[in-house]
């Protein structure tokens, strides 16, 4: 048994070390402090934002059934949506494990708070 803990161990002190870096975001490594921490025990690399695919939904009291995708790679998209950087701004993200398409995200940003 300690032979199998000890092979472990050893693969995974072999694999970290790596870096990825993404354009606009700058780079990232499988070390300290984003892996190898009590906090994150497994060393692993952050996806690719094309495989991650963020999206920005702007829904506004202008547009409460339909939204407005905005991204700051093309600012144009935030020119022409309703966005207002006078009013309050509120995010609102889901699970690791959700993909963001269930109905109750929508339905959030319908709700107002007083």
């Amino acid at each position: 048994m300690f032979a199998f803990w000890t092979t472990l161990l050893l693969l995974f002190l072999a694999v970290r070390g790596k870096e990825v870096c993404y354009v606009r975001l700058g780079c990232f490594t499988d070390d300290i402090p984003w892996a190898g921490t009590v906090e994150r025990p497994i060393a692993r690399l952050p996806w690719s934002p094309q495989e991650i695919n963020t999206r920005f939904l702007l829904y506004t009291k202008k547009n409460l059934d339909d939204f407005q995708e905005i991204t700051a790679i093309h600012p144009e998209t935030i020119d022409y949506s309703n966005f207002n950087a006078s009013k309050i701004t509120r995010f609102i993200t889901h699970g690791f494990i959700d993909q963001g398409e269930e109905r109750w995200l929508s339905d959030m940003c319908k709700v107002q708070s007083f």
